[in-house]
């Protein structure tokens, strides 16, 4: 497992916000799109991402595909705090 650096730890109390599976769209071939709702701290929608997910071989369950997309959604905001760490480092390089 890699180790999270420091300053990514997450720290307990900083937000209620949320995201939560929304629901799933059926967009053929057995494909889905999954749903993810967004909120902010007070629990107001903020939006929706939509994760795309196709059946993998003759037994893609539900449950496979649901999880697939709890996957990619992990991906997507594990490049999001990259990026966002990356520009945190940018200006923080110009405090200097």
């Amino acid at each position: 497992m890699v180790e999270v650096p420091e300053h990514l730890v997450p720290t307990d109390g900083l937000t209620d916000s949320s995201i939560a599976l929304a629901g799933i769209d059926l967009i053929g071939g057995g494909a889905i799109k999954a749903r993810f709702d967004i909120r902010d701290e007070n629990q107001v929608y903020i939006g929706t991402f939509t994760i795309p997910v196709h059946p993998r071989g003759q037994d893609g369950t539900t449950d496979q595909m649901i999880a697939e997309a709890y996957r990619s959604m992990t991906d997507v905001l594990r490049q999001w705090i990259h990026g966002v760490d990356m520009l945190r480092k940018v200006y923080e390089g110009r405090s200097d």
